[in-house]
């Protein structure tokens, strides 16, 4: 993934704010940097800045589709990290395209050991 030496960075994606808030707390106890993003065109800028190391994103954006956003930083960032962030798993198909499913009604515990393993 990254260099032993180099803390992660994680780009959080989600249109509702009190989800970006929740993992805005949960990210404060994690190392590296955090930003987050209301949105694809959003995050597409903030990756433009520093690509992340890690990037959950919410299922459905205001201007987008979190799994197409994830499935595009895979391709463009192939050594990142994706997580979708939302209550129903996806069908199938997630895993092959190297994106991890995080349940939005999780514990918070189990969401930061998730996130940590992330980065």
């Amino acid at each position: 993934m990254r260099e032993p030496s180099n803390p992660p960075s994680f780009l959080f994606v989600d249109a509702d704010p009190r989800a970006l808030a929740a993992l805005r707390r949960l990210a404060r106890y994690l190392p590296g940097d955090k930003r987050f993003a209301q949105g694809v065109r959003e995050a597409e800028r903030l990756m433009g800045e520093a690509p992340p190391s890690v990037v959950v994103s919410g299922q459905g954006l205001p201007d987008g589709d979190g799994l197409c956003l994830l499935t595009c930083v895979r391709a463009r960032h192939p050594r990142a990290a994706c997580a979708l962030h939302t209550s129903q798993p996806p069908s199938r198909g997630l895993r092959e395209k190297g994106i991890t499913w995080m349940d939005r009604a999780a514990p918070p515990q189990q969401v930061l050991a998730l996130l940590a393993s992330l980065g």
